[in-house]
């Protein structure tokens, strides 16, 4: 289990196809109504909670997105309700995902193309590592990267790290132009 806290009211922990397995959780057997996938829920956030050393405080809007992974994987983002619209990734800040096969950002790219929200973007790489820089923008785009394995990093400082030690490949357009490639 990898958690990452990206705000006050932003958790999300990344779950193994063992995992998943671990916890008899599956996305097709799941529903909200059912006592056994509340308990499995509960289950995973008072993990967390452990794993951090905090509580993953649950309160009144709370809402749990899945988005699964080729692994048989799953991320799981808690937003805990504020009152405020917080969102995964502030509108005022560079988007950094992660792959470990270009493949992946060749299908994103190509599903990211129907999508209706654009974003300039730069891809870059090392051996058998890849990343792709978005810019600012909404979060629905960073949804859809989920579901073709590719990581969001949300260390402070990914981007600026990504430019000074990845080698530059697409330096803008890479979502179009990556999709371009995809659709031949």
């Amino acid at each position: 289990m990898k958690i990452s806290c990206l705000s006050e009211t932003i958790t999300v922990i990344e779950l193994t196809a063992q995992e998943m397995t671990d916890y008899d959780f599956s996305f097709e057997h799941s529903d909200y109504s059912s006592a056994h996938t509340r308990r499995v829920l509960w289950s995973i956030i008072d993990e967390a909670s452990k794993i951090i050393g905090r509580e993953v405080e649950v309160t009144e809007g709370l809402e749990i997105d899945f988005l699964p992974d080729k692994s048989g994987g799953c991320m799981m983002i808690i937003s805990q309700g504020s009152g405020q619209d917080d969102s995964l990734l502030y509108q005022n800040e560079e988007t950094v995902l992660e792959g470990d096969s270009a493949d992946d950002f060749l299908d994103f790219a190509k599903a990211a193309l129907s999508s209706a929200e654009k974003r300039d973007s730069s891809f870059y790489s090392l051996p058998r590592r890849w990343r792709m820089i978005l810019s600012p923008g909404g979060e629905s785009i960073v949804r859809l990267a989920g579901e073709y394995g590719l990581r969001l990093l949300s260390e402070p400082l990914s981007a600026e790290s990504t430019r000074e030690g990845y080698c530059c490949v697409i330096p803008s357009d890479a979502l179009e132009i990556l999709g371009g490639f995809a659709t031949k």
